[in-house]
């Protein structure tokens, strides 16, 4: 952080930074220095790194081992720092630590075992390129992976189609300027193509309706699923049982939009399907995981160049 250090004698008033929005804060600038604030303080004090050093030592001497927990952030950090905290917890006689990497794709790794076998991305950035379609579900790369903007810039040059599945229409994937290429930088790069806006929670339903139009309209891959599938019969047997009218309430999407994004898929002869936190951060994470692999084995979407499930993190760098 390149920013000049925020004057110390701001955080001496709490109450006054509370009435501060987030970028306000941001401009008051970097924390230069350890700072403390004490019970019955109304703010905060600058100390010196040896105080700051001692307290923190006392207070985690004071806790039993049993009720201490270490918890990482992953964005910046690298290998050698998770390897160095690992071990202080242990050290210190805990066994309880974590790290947000964990939490943000546990349930990609649960559902791509039991859908693949494989507890990872089937492709890669490559593969974005060239494809017929691209669907990004519950992602936002324009502000978290602006490093996937340049590889969603040469897909586009080669006639790749970009479909998003969100809650909202993120301005940042309707045009970006990708800074790496001239022609983008000047004139940006029109990313998406269509937009399907579902409501929180309402992915499975959305899918499900899109797979109950492939299922009536003869697009699915029947060959792949016979050869390559396990119990397909059974997910055509609840999709049945499952009425539009209901999916529709659930999505927050009309049937005709199930059946618009069903005949754009179904004109593509490759396609990469993209998830991030959006799908993941869920109670039924695993499920809605497990509804995009549904929607990507429907058409035999896998194992092929250019075809691919993928799951990609909160942030660039992470």
């Amino acid at each position: 952080n390149t920013m000049p250090a925020i004057d110390p004698a701001r955080m001496a008033d709490v109450t006054a930074l509370s009435k501060l929005r987030e970028p306000e804060l941001r401009r008051l600038g970097r924390i230069s220095s350890p700072m403390i604030r004490r019970r019955g303080e109304g703010g905060f004090r600058p100390v010196e790194w040896e105080e700051a050093f001692q307290h923190m030592t006392e207070r985690i001497q004071s806790i039993d081992p049993k009720r201490l927990a270490f918890y990482l952030v992953s964005r910046g950090t690298v290998n050698e720092t998770y390897y160095v905290a690992q071990k202080v917890a242990r050290f210190l006689g805990s066994n309880h630590i974590d790290n947000s990497a964990r939490v943000c794709h546990a349930p990609s790794t649960t559902a791509l075992k039991y859908a693949t076998g494989f507890a990872a991305t089937t492709c890669s950035y490559q593969d974005m390129i060239g494809t017929d379609l691209l669907v990004f579900f519950g992602s936002n790369p324009a502000n978290n992976q602006p490093v996937v903007m340049k590889y969603l810039h040469h897909a586009k040059q080669q006639g790749t189609k970009v479909a998003l599945v969100n809650t909202f229409r993120e301005p940042g994937m309707e045009k970006y300027w990708v800074p790496s290429n001239l022609k983008s930088a000047l004139l940006g790069t029109r990313i998406s193509d269509a937009f399907f806006q579902i409501q929180p929670g309402g992915d499975i339903a959305f899918i499900n309706g899109v797979l109950k139009h492939l299922l009536e309209n003869g697009w699915i891959d029947r060959e792949f699923i016979k050869e390559r599938t396990i119990d397909w019969p059974l997910l055509e047997k609840e999709l049945l049982r499952q009425p539009f009218e209901a999916l529709e309430k659930d999505a927050g999407a009309s049937r005709e939009q199930m059946l618009a994004f069903a005949r754009m898929y179904a004109a593509a002869k490759s396609a990469v399907f993209v998830w991030s936190m959006g799908i993941t951060m869920h109670r039924h994470g695993v499920d809605n995981v497990k509804a995009i692999a549904n929607l990507a084995l429907a058409r035999g979407m896998v194992g092929r160049p250019k075809t691919g499930l993928m799951a990609i993190r909160g942030h660039s760098g992470v």
